[in-house]
């Protein structure tokens, strides 16, 4: 048994966050968890049973998950968590860990907000009820935001969400000139805030977009889709898909793949 269930952020929230959602498996043999592609979003995981594992090391309790290469756990016949899905660059606002050190790394809540991260997990863990739980994350991420939002960073948002939503009509250059930025200093100031380059940023995000699009519309035949996102050809794709997962698209696009990934349709 598998089941996604999404819900919606309120107030400001949705701003920041694309959504929580619960994922609960349960079989009875292990099976291999679908991979987590690279991707240029964060995670915040509250496990409600025992934490996944990865090269056998149990991951904390409640952690960061931002993968900019691909992410493998280790077998499961159970597990359940509550996710919040941050829109891309967006967790810099409420943290103060850079994104240099979030990606690729699984910081505890302890990590990041020290005692007060502690309290969070607590609370969250002796709540039952689901949008109770979702109520008292929204209430400690909002005194968060407060508390690291750095006003004049407000405008590397419009930047991120463009870079996002336009990457395959518009150049690095293109962006720099939008910011009356020199090319060099685009780069500097978007990696400061982000973690990774802008070109890096906008690899990373042509790919996701192919990948979400194949498999949410369960149609193996990508060609006219990667055509769409900007790659040149097969080859080129191929070429990139190898880079960023050790794998072929031919590997990666099989059945139990369509019936079992991380992506969800808009709500």
């Amino acid at each position: 048994m598998r089941q996604n269930k999404s819900y919606k952020p309120t107030g400001f929230l949705s701003k920041y966050i694309d959504r929580y959602y619960i994922f609960d498996i349960s079989t009875e043999n292990n099976i291999e968890l679908l991979p987590v592609l690279p991707g240029t979003g964060l995670e915040l995981i509250f496990y409600m049973n025992t934490p996944f594992r990865i090269n056998n090391e149990p991951l904390p309790k409640a952690h960061t998950i931002c993968p900019r290469i691909i992410t493998y756990f280790n077998t499961v016949k159970e597990g359940s968590f509550l996710s919040v899905r941050f829109r891309s660059g967006a967790f810099r606002h409420f943290s103060s860990t850079p994104f240099s050190e979030l990606n690729n790394a699984y910081f505890s809540v302890q990590d990041l907000w020290g005692k007060k991260g502690e309290h969070l997990l607590h609370t969250v863990e002796n709540i039952s009820d689901i949008q109770q739980k979702i109520n008292s994350i929204e209430l400690f991420l909002t005194e968060a935001f407060n508390t690291y939002h750095i006003p004049k960073n407000d405008k590397w948002d419009t930047i991120i969400d463009d870079l996002y939503y336009n990457f395959e009509s518009n150049s690095i250059e293109d962006f720099s000139k939008k910011t009356k930025l020199s090319l060099r200093q685009f780069e500097r100031n978007f990696k400061s805030q982000f973690g990774l380059s802008a070109k890096e940023f906008q690899k990373i995000t042509r790919f996701q977009d192919v990948i979400k699009k194949v498999l949410l519309n369960r149609n193996p035949d990508y060609l006219n889709t990667i055509l769409d996102n900007g790659y040149f050809d097969q080859s080129h794709f191929i070429k990139e898909f190898k880079s960023l997962t050790n794998k072929t698209p031919l590997e990666y696009f099989k059945k139990e793949n369509f019936d079992s990934h991380f992506y969800h349709k808009p709500i």
